[in-house]
């Protein structure tokens, strides 16, 4: 092969970095058809189109091609060429969920790579780092169902680390996605999975890399989508989506259309969302991927019954019947049971409500059933149960409700999918209301809460807080419904059930109402023995010497005993808050007048600059062996932590 005809073929790898596929492709076409071609100069041209393909999204057709180009490559006797192929067919395989030929290829790559002896050990690493990445993807648990992250993950970050130092762009951006998508979808650490997600972005801008700008973004959306952030996940979804348009790639369109209308589903805009939904199936229709147009009908359905255009929701569903029987696949099986149960349920007839009720049992007796679905099915029941409830009104339908709820939370738990945990923490708490079992509801709230701060679902969190400070103003009307008559049916409708129910059903997502800066009243350091160490007061008539100090120090020993051993986290004093924290030996106690969500996270930032401060830390703990009381004065940075957390309200 001539420089010139090196420099064309790089130029075509070139090409598809910035998109342009069809420029690549012409370049290929122009190379083929001079007739001085080497056979190594065919494959390694053809290498090139399997890449192009690659990057185009069409599975099918690089699968087919790179066994193609094996084949052609076999005529070089033993050549590294041959493992590119082997790695391009892996590939397109995974891309197509198609894992169990993978293995197979992957151990005739790694047998043909160690009998290249004479290879430069540049070219053999860049092979070895592409057969790490695809033993990711075939111990991830997205492509196959019996994976281990934690494998897939160990993989990924080693051909991210090889693909760096060999400045391999197409390893980086792979491997970067890859590790961003196991950490967030299935170790649930969605914020360490935007990290990986921004240095996808970056990478990919520097080295203007389209495809991966545009999955980047798509990725990025897809997250804050989880994290229960929708209104900023679409105007990621519209950047992605342009540059895919941009790049005439069908996948990523509709990929984007298609998380784009679950985005508006959520937030409530069904027009938007079906219209998202129809265009992403036109698009999914031409390529002809028959599993994909099932799986957009069965969300399409759901769309229409939220819509309730019952008539054409059943005209959807007729058509997914008929793919299920041409694809003969047990998850496609399943979404269409589920979606006859989804249909029946809409009736008014109480035998057809029966039937979807059987249906949804049958869906979770399947051992292989996806995470999804699981939970679909799950939350489904716990809906026709409630309505079964408000129909008959009997008592063990409730206690039905809370073993599923229970089994809900296991599977979440294993599906790592905390957005529906925390709800479902808050679904309990509210059936615990039913019963007027008011500490159940403020542990399990707290739960909740605890849960949507440690996976960063910011807006759960606050949703969860606000609850909670709605129970701690109505505790006197539910401690009065103890002594009154009230029938189960009414505790429902003042717990509000049914809206939780609707909004965990169908992923309603609503923004909290404005978050508000909490009134501070005092801050409070003492022993866990009840002596006072520090304290600074906010508000007039709170001196350390005040009748109302010392009922703050009398309802601060009433309430912490209660507090620590319910896993609780505020109560209500007269009209204000208390929140209460043990840091050994001391508790600290914050009290304000307004909401908590603030609240607690300058009470967290107080605590965690205290205790990683270590001189201060220290100086609280010298006076406390000493028993003495520590002015404003004595500990200038101790001084300073407070203006600037509670005064200047630096969070």
């Amino acid at each position: 092969m001539s420089h010139s005809d090196y420099k064309e073929l790089a130029q075509a790898r070139q090409f598809i970095i910035e998109g342009k596929f069809e420029e690549s492709l012409q370049l290929l076409k122009d190379f083929e058809e001079r007739r001085n071609n080497s056979l190594h100069d065919i494959v390694s041209c053809h290498l090139i189109k399997c890449n192009l393909f690659l990057h185009q999204g069409l599975s099918k057709k690089l699968v087919k091609f790179a066994e193609q180009t094996y084949k052609e490559s076999l005529g070089l006797e033993k050549s590294i060429l041959s493992v590119d192929a082997l790695i391009f067919m892996a590939r397109g395989l995974i891309n197509s969920f198609n894992v169990k030929p993978v293995i197979k290829i992957i151990k005739q790559g790694e047998e043909l790579l160690a009998t290249l002896t004479e290879e430069l050990v540049i070219n053999k690493n860049r092979r070895v780092a592409y057969i790490s990445f695809l033993k990711g993807k075939t111990s991830d648990p997205l492509f196959t169902p019996k994976g281990d992250i934690d494998l897939a993950l160990k993989y990924y970050n080693h051909s991210l680390a090889l693909g760096e130092s060999l400045g391999d762009e197409l390893l980086i951006g792979s491997s970067l996605l890859s590790i961003a998508w196991g950490l967030g979808t299935q170790k649930g650490e969605i914020d360490n999975a935007l990290e990986y997600v921004e240095r996808t972005l970056a990478f990919a801008k520097e080295a203007n890399y389209k495809v991966f700008i545009s999955y980047g973004f798509l990725r990025k959306a897809s997250f804050y989508h989880t994290k229960g952030e929708v209104t900023r996940s679409i105007p990621l979804f519209e950047q992605s989506l342009a540059i895919a348009k941009e790049l005439n790639h069908n996948i990523l369109i509709s990929s984007n259309l298609n998380n784009m209308a679950d985005a508006y589903r959520m937030i409530g805009d069904l027009d938007r969302a079906l219209e998202c939904s129809e265009q992403s199936l036109a698009l999914i229709s031409k390529i002809g991927s028959l599993k994909s147009i099932a799986m957009i009908h069965d969300f399409l359905i759901q769309i229409l019954i939220e819509k309730g255009d019952l008539e054409q929701a059943q005209q959807y569903f007729n058509h997914l019947e008929q793919l299920n029987n041409q694809l003969k696949d047990k998850t496609i099986n399943l979404a269409c049971l589920y979606n006859r149960a989804l249909i029946l349920k809409e009736s008014p007839r109480i035998s057809n409500r029966g039937k979807a009720e059987e249906i949804l049992k049958q869906i979770l007796e399947d051992e292989d059933i996806l995470w999804e679905l699981k939970e679909r099915a799950l939350l489904t029941l716990c809906e026709l149960l409630i309505i079964e409830f408000q129909m008959t009104n009997e008592v063990e339908v409730i206690d039905e409700l809370e073993s599923l709820i229970t089994q809900l939370l296991e599977t979440v738990e294993k599906s790592r999918s905390y957005w529906i945990m925390g709800e479902t923490y808050l679904l309990q708490a509210k059936l615990a209301l039913l019963s007027l079992n008011l500490k159940k509801t403020r542990r399990l709230l707290t739960k909740g809460q605890r849960i949507a701060e440690r996976y960063g679902l910011n807006l759960l969190a606050i949703k969860i807080s606000n609850e909670h400070d709605e129970l701690l103003k109505q505790l006197h009307m539910w401690e009065n419904l103890k002594e009154s008559t009230s029938s189960l049916k009414e505790r429902m409708e003042f717990a509000r059930l049914n809206e939780q129910m609707d909004n965990m059903l169908r992923k309603r997502v609503t923004e909290p109402k404005e978050i508000k800066d909490e009134e501070s009243v005092v801050i409070l350091i003492i022993s866990a023995g009840g002596t006072p160490i520090f304290s600074q007061s906010f508000a007039e008539g709170w001196a350390f010497q005040d009748h109302l100090f010392g009922g703050f120090l009398s309802a601060i020993n009433s309430f912490s005993g209660e507090m620590f051993s319910q896993g609780l986290d505020r109560a209500i004093f007269g009209e204000y808050t208390i929140l209460m924290n043990s840091v050994s030996p001391f508790i600290i106690c914050y009290l304000f007048k307004g909401q908590s969500y603030l609240a607690q996270q300058r009470m967290k930032r107080f605590i965690d600059t205290l205790q990683n401060d270590k001189k201060i830390w220290e100086i609280i703990h010298n006076y406390h062996k000493a028993h003495r009381f520590i002015q404003e004065t004595d500990v200038p940075s101790l001084d300073h932590l407070v203006n600037e957390v509670f005064i200047e309200r630096v969070v």
